[in-house]
């Protein structure tokens, strides 16, 4: 028998295409549509088998991705007619609605492109087991013909709605939809119509209206038997989920509509929806003020819908409205009794019974607290409730406490005020004045009575007990290793009672004593500026070898201590006033004490400087001015033989004094220093004739500029010239023997002019252009003196 001629499409093409998704399980995500109902799956075969003509009593099973035939084949002579069976899963789509179903496979090989494409796909009951030829399932109804417009031959993409028969096999309760293909009609029996497809999948879009809503609260509280609120604008809560969810993916777009009602009155029923979200989500909705009274009982439901069907309603919760708060409880105690009755009772880590009251039949407890009503207790009889408490802290103490009823409405405040006793042990310090790492002993003393010991603690180190007299008094060996101390000591009765903490704060000096005979450190006026002097420095813990120290911050220097730990450093202060000492000392081990940062002052020796042509801190003078300058010592001064002096930007001079200490200079200025607007310094020391200089006297004047006087009458600020126009400007000197005028426009080059008998110029000036302009003038003598600059605006109209 020969081999019939066939057509097999592209492997390659088929493992790029189709193929590729007809293998795929699970969900598909509805892409593209975000907010539409529904959740789209790929559904592939439960089952695929094959039946055959020629073996009529055999069924043919076939794995998954496997090929299988349909219509009339040939192989090894014999000749075949098949049809193909698919079952499908319906059980997930119970009572949903089948939103879109598309059946898609390919055809792997056909045996003759030329003939007509002959697919059609039947339903058929479910059988068993994989159906034979001979037994094979009824057959309910055509579905359709599959690729009957596909233009392509083997064609890779074959498609087919099958909603319809999806939806009315789970609108009939079936657990499951089987398909058959098969080639139509008498042509089923033509070997040039068969070909072999892939197993099929059908891409289905199924949606399920949401759930019923549940867990329903009603202002945080969940739905109960006999509910009350205390509030008339509660907030109502339910959660909504939605059966369209896959693993990892959100739900539908869900909402939901509250509905609210009296119940005495449910005409005047109220519904709200809600946007939108994704289920599974919790939603709420809040009443507004003025609808709900106290006293009133109400109830409420919840429905969930997506955009294509709808829950049903919740069960109702119903509640009661009750917002009368309860009174105010009283409070009471024999432990700690109210008022401020000093020194108190029981102490700190000592409990207490406190007992609340409150006359209201739906009292449910009390909440209480130090800093605020905030511990819960439940009432242990009718609007009662007993609690012990322990006191953290002494002193002045209140309590807070509320009744809180059955709907969880609270009272005010309750303020119940006492005084814990102090029973802190008394500690005292035997040897205040210890250095680091001498043992030094503190005494214990009782605050409470029947106290047999006390528990102390150094610092965060270890706690060591140590047994109290017959008085109830001990002592302890402290030895301190750090500057700053904390040394907690409590005191604990026969009892087992644990007194409050006394926390003795105690700081250990370790830096040097420091003095001086030439500079107090009490803040008094020292020695003056060139004394030689000395500080002193005394160990202020024990193993000094070396001092480190500064002044006034500055470079550090080392100094030796000697046998008894101390040494000397000098000093010679070139200025008056405040000055610094920074100072700490350093054992052979390392250890090194805290800074000590002094201070003192330096007395000022300053001499006192005087001119009559220049006086201080005033104008004078002027440039070629002499002036006489008079140098007189500080009234504490003696022994001065000379001054040291110098006027900014000139080279220090020294000018010697007289018997009476006083000395006198002449000074000349040839210009004015404009970058200071002719302000000048002299600074200036008096010197003993050993050598010992004082700090200086600051002596300011301004010099007097005498700069020339400028006018014109054709340009004048804000006047009227113009571009174009030409006028004169006269100078006039005010400096003695002026003979020219150095002059300039708009800062370009230096011109002069020479001056006449009576120290006048005039210079003729064409305005070249508008707006702004300055002239800037200077006169000078024939020897060279100079004096201030005069500036001079000038405004041109464009005309």
């Amino acid at each position: 028998m020969s081999t019939p001629r066939r057509r097999r499409v592209s492997r390659r093409f088929l493992s790029t295409g189709l193929a590729a998704l007809l293998t795929t399980t699970g969900a598909l995500a509805a892409t593209g549509q975000p907010a539409a109902a529904g959740f789209t799956r790929w559904v592939t075969p439960t089952s695929a088998s094959y039946t055959d003509v020629h073996q009529p009593t055999r069924a043919f099973p076939v794995a998954a991705g496997e090929a299988l035939p349909v219509g009339t084949w040939e192989a090894d002579g014999d000749k075949h007619t098949s049809r193909a069976y698919f079952s499908f899963d319906l059980t997930p789509y119970r009572g949903k609605e089948i939103i879109s179903a598309e059946l898609r496979t390919g055809e792997t090989s056909v045996d003759d492109c030329t003939k007509p494409r002959e697919l059609e796909l039947w339903r058929t009951d479910t059988p068993a087991d994989a159906p034979t030829w001979a037994d094979a399932p009824a057959v309910r109804e055509k579905v359709g013909d599959l690729g009957a417009t596909a233009t392509h031959c083997p064609a890779g993409y074959l498609e087919m709605l099958v909603t319809t028969a999806v939806q009315r096999a789970v609108d009939e309760g079936r657990d499951s939809l089987t398909l058959m293909a098969r080639v139509a009609g008498d042509h089923e029996a033509g070997k040039h119509f068969g070909r072999r497809i892939e197993q099929p999948g059908i891409s289905l879009r199924a949606n399920a209206a949401p759930d019923v809503p549940g867990k329903l609260t009603v202002s945080g509280l969940a739905c109960a038997e006999g509910l009350r609120i205390g509030t008339t604008t509660p907030t109502f809560s339910a959660e909504v989920t939605d059966p369209d969810k896959a693993d990892g993916f959100a739900g539908d777009p869900v909402t939901a509509t509250f509905a609210w009602w009296p119940v005495d009155h449910p005409e005047q029923r109220t519904e709200w929806t809600s946007y939108s979200r994704y289920a599974p989500a919790r939603f709420t909705y809040s009443v507004q003020p003025g609808l709900m009274v106290n006293g009133g009982t109400y109830a409420f439901a919840v429905k969930a819908a997506d955009e294509r069907a709808a829950s049903g309603w919740s069960p109702e919760c119903r509640f009661t409205v009750d917002t009368k708060a309860p009174p105010a409880p009283t409070v009471t105690s024999t432990d700690y009794p109210s008022g401020w009755n000093w020194p108190g009772h029981g102490g700190v880590g000592i409990p207490g019974r406190f007992t609340f009251t409150a006359k209201a039949d739906d009292v449910t407890g009390f909440r209480y607290g130090f800093w605020g009503a905030t511990t819960y207790v439940a009432a242990d009889g009718p609007g009662t409730a007993t609690v012990s408490i322990t006191p953290e802290r002494d002193g002045p103490t209140r309590l807070y406490v509320q009744t809180v009823d059955r709907t969880g409405n609270r009272s005010p405040d309750t303020v119940y005020e006492f005084i814990v006793r102090n029973t802190a042990p008394t500690v005292t310090d035997g040897n205040p004045d210890g250095r680091l790492g001498q043992a030094r002993t503190f005494t214990f003393a009782p605050n409470m009575t029947d106290v047999v010991e006390y528990v102390w603690q150094l610092n965060d180190g270890p706690e060591h007990t140590v047994t109290a007299d017959g008085e109830g008094r001990a002592t302890a060996s402290v030895t301190p290793t750090t500057a700053w101390n904390t040394l907690h000591v409590r005191s604990r009765t026969g009892g087992g009672l644990v007194s409050g903490d006394a926390a003795v704060n105690f700081y250990v000096r370790t830096e040097p004593l420091v003095s001086s005979a030439q500079w107090p450190l009490d803040g008094s006026v020292g020695a003056p500026v060139g004394t030689k002097g000395s500080f002193v420095l005394k160990p202020g813990m024990d193993g000094v070898t070396e001092y480190v120290y500064s002044f006034n911050w500055g470079e550090q220097r080392t100094v030796p201590a000697g046998e008894d730990g101390s040494a000397t450093v000098g000093y010679t202060p070139e200025s008056a006033y405040y000055h610094s000492l920074q100072v700490f000392s350093r054992t052979a081990d390392g250890v090194e004490s805290a800074t000590a940062d002094l201070s003192f002052e330096v007395a000022s020796r300053a001499p006192v400087a005087e001119s009559t042509v220049y006086p201080r801190n005033a104008t004078g003078g002027g440039p070629g001015v002499p002036g006489t300058f008079t140098f007189r010592p500080h009234p504490d001064s003696a022994g001065i033989t000379s001054y040291v002096y110098t006027f900014r930007g000139e080279p220090e001079r020294t000018v010697e004094a007289g018997p009476d200490g006083t000395a006198t200079i002449q000074w000349t200025p040839n210009s004015l220093d404009e970058m200071w607007g002719g302000w000048m310094e002299l600074q200036v020391r008096a010197r003993t004739a050993d050598g010992v200089t004082t700090d200086p006297d600051f002596y300011s004047f301004q010099v007097d500029p005498l700069s020339p006087m400028v006018s014109s009458d054709v340009f004048v600020w804000g006047g009227s010239a113009t571009v174009g126009q030409t006028g004169d400007f006269l100078f006039t000197a005010q400096l003695p023997g002026t003979t020219e005028f150095v002059y300039s426009f708009d800062g370009g080059p230096e011109r002069t002019v020479p001056a006449d008998a009576a120290g006048t110029a005039r210079v003729s000036w064409t305005a070249e252009s508008a707006y702004s302009h300055d002239l800037t003038v200077r006169s000078r003598t024939a020897s060279g003196v100079t004096s201030g600059s005069a500036y001079y605006s000038i405004w041109i109209d464009q005309g």
